[in-house]
């Protein structure tokens, strides 16, 4: 028996292996810019803070924006092409509906998302999405979430935010729900969870009544 109902996942670095995707095309920006930038320091940004934070620290200068721009294009294209999922994503998926739960995305990156779950045949798992939705701010504000909890009827505390991010797992808590983080880097030791994985297989032992 589960022990929840309700599964929401986030999207890169969760269900979707990205962040390779994201490193090349931020090298590849930086590149035509004449930016300095390391593949480590980039990857430790982009994971541990986001892409915005990225090009914040970078020294684009009068640039940001233009090369930003461009970055987010360019990322979207490798990810159509090369971003594959996660290992364990298909049995996770499976193992839930199996046991009679539901899972859901709540991702920032929009059409993507969808383009991806057509082209790796996952679709079929999802009861519904949240994706960018810009009438609502972004993680960890619950207010996205709480609107895919609205439209679905479901119950907050047989519900689970999973994501590799703090602000996945804090959009969670600040919706009233519980949280499991994907930490595979070790980037966020002491942030609070219901619990903690080194991937996604390793969630199945994390959502079974004991």
């Amino acid at each position: 028996m589960l022990t929840y109902d309700h599964f929401i996942f986030d999207f890169d670095g969760t269900l979707s292996d990205s962040y390779a995707s994201f490193v090349k095309a931020a090298m590849m920006t930086a590149g035509k810019y004449g930016v300095p930038a390391d593949e480590e320091q980039v990857y430790y940004l982009l994971k541990k803070y986001s892409t915005v934070y990225l090009f914040d620290t970078l020294p684009f200068g009068p640039w940001r924006d233009t090369a930003y721009a461009e970055f987010s294009k360019l990322s979207k294209e490798i990810l159509a092409e090369e971003a594959e999922m996660m290992t364990g994503t298909v049995e996770l998926l499976e193992f839930i509906r199996a046991h009679g739960g539901k899972s859901y995305v709540y991702s920032h990156s929009g059409e993507i998302v969808l383009k991806n779950v057509a082209r790796w045949g996952i679709g079929h798992f999802f009861t519904d999405y949240m994706l960018g939705d810009k009438r609502y701010p972004r993680k960890p504000a619950p207010d996205a979430l709480l609107e895919l909890v609205r439209r679905n009827g479901l119950d907050l505390s047989r519900s689970v935010m999973i994501g590799d991010r703090d602000i996945d797992v804090l959009a969670g808590k600040n919706a009233g729900m519980a949280s499991i983080l994907l930490d595979d880097s070790g980037f966020y030791p002491d942030l609070e969870v219901d619990a903690r994985v080194g991937s996604l297989i390793d969630v199945k032992h994390a959502i079974l009544c004991p």
